[in-house]
């Protein structure tokens, strides 16, 4: 499966991701909302500068997943510390996270440039959470 992954241009993470600095990502987990497709080892991340980019131009292979969610007596702050060599975050982006309930951590591995895909703004609509899809005739 592939995913669209949608990064903090402020925060510079795309930079951060092709230097190789960066090889974590965060994705909400809302139990509000359905589950849609799951995020394995060997998916694919394309990731665009942010929720306004119609340009793809990096992939990453998933190499790990980590579920995590608060529990009482847990302290998620504490683990976002603990992967903040992974995961490079902001004040701002960590003060974000910290207050979540429930977040996978997504690690990936072979971040490399790939030819500029445009993405259609009429089939990627909704920007609010990353877009898993098979073929890119869903999203082209």
């Amino acid at each position: 499966m592939n995913h669209l992954v949608f990064l903090d241009a402020q925060a510079g993470e795309l930079e951060k991701i092709v230097s190789g600095t960066k090889n974590m990502v965060l994705k909400e987990l809302n139990p509000s909302r359905p589950a849609g497709q799951a995020i394995r080892r060997g998916d694919n991340l394309y990731f665009l500068r942010s929720r306004e980019d119609c340009a793809l131009r990096v992939r990453a292979a998933v190499v790990r997943v980590f579920n995590f969610s608060n529990q009482p007596g847990e302290d998620q702050s504490h683990f976002l510390k603990e992967m903040q060599t992974r995961l490079l975050l902001t004040e701002d982006q960590y003060n974000h996270w910290s207050a979540k309930q429930a977040v996978l951590l997504v690690e990936f591995e072979a971040a490399t440039k790939i030819p500029v895909i445009e993405i259609s703004r009429e089939k990627v609509k909704d920007r609010s959470d990353w877009i898993a899809f098979e073929e890119f005739s869903c999203i082209t």
